[in-house]
């Protein structure tokens, strides 16, 4: 029985995390205006980008699942489900209406959301804490790199 009800925690984690990472993608357009910005100098290659934002989603599902399998911290998926939709935003006002400030400021909340999670685990799920931390420094990197185009360097 617990067999199955993981497997059904997984599919379910992978459905909502499949949802906004698709959504997010769907607003990723490389185009002049994007080939023309001075990107900082530790910024992945695309490779590395994409990389990064699978090890991500994994962690997320990993979370998300564990979260619905041990149902006594269900509130967590409120939170997670938030940073996933703005997730959804961050792209649509970076890469559609190319807002570097729009970007920066959603990309705080990310940041400020993400920590918020941190802590929540921290009493809740050591586990999902311990992996957590992997999407907690990437956010901050990417707030490093976006802060890195608002001041043009």
């Amino acid at each position: 029985m617990s067999k199955i009800k993981w497997l059904w925690s997984v599919a379910i984690a992978m459905g909502i995390v499949l949802i906004y990472a698709s959504l997010s993608s769907y607003f990723i357009k490389i185009d002049d205006w994007y080939n023309g910005l001075s990107l900082p100098a530790i910024i992945l290659p695309p490779l590395g980008m994409t990389i990064a934002w699978s090890i991500i989603y994994i962690i997320n599902i990993t979370v998300i699942a564990r979260t619905i399998y041990y149902k006594y911290y269900l509130y967590l998926l409120i939170p997670i489900c938030i940073l996933g939709i703005t997730n959804i935003i961050w792209c649509m006002v970076f890469f559609t209406f190319h807002s570097i400030v729009g970007a920066f400021v959603v990309l705080i909340l990310q940041t400020l959301l993400s920590v918020a999670i941190f802590i929540m685990l921290i009493r809740e799920d050591c586990i999902s804490m311990i992996f957590w931390q992997v999407n907690l420094v990437w956010y901050l990197y990417l707030l490093c790199l976006i802060w890195g185009l608002v001041l043009g360097k």
